[in-house]
């Protein structure tokens, strides 16, 4: 019998990632660590997160942005979700 890798999930919520970028750094170390622990005990991971507080601080800075320069148009908030997604998966992966 073949021996397969116990698969965990693990969901992070936005919020639990902090609210602004330095306690996102902080949580990420944190969270990263417990992460890697699993991979080196032979477990499969995958990781979901959660990206409230990181879209409405996007989004927020972007309409700032366009009220300030009216060539800059008010960035759509699929790509505010986009921006979110990409610095929480970057964070984890430099954590």
């Amino acid at each position: 019998m073949e021996n397969k890798k116990k698969r965990i999930v693990i969901a992070l919520g936005g919020n639990a990632l902090g609210n602004t970028l330095p306690e996102q750094m902080k949580a990420v170390k944190i969270t990263a660590k417990a992460i890697v622990d699993l991979i080196e005990e032979g477990c499969e991971v995958i990781v979901a997160h959660g990206n409230g507080p990181q879209v409405g601080m996007i989004n927020n800075a972007m309409a700032a942005l366009s009220r300030e320069d009216e060539n800059q148009p008010n960035t759509p908030l699929s790509v505010c979700v986009a921006m979110s997604q990409a610095y929480i998966g970057y964070d984890l992966q430099n954590a």
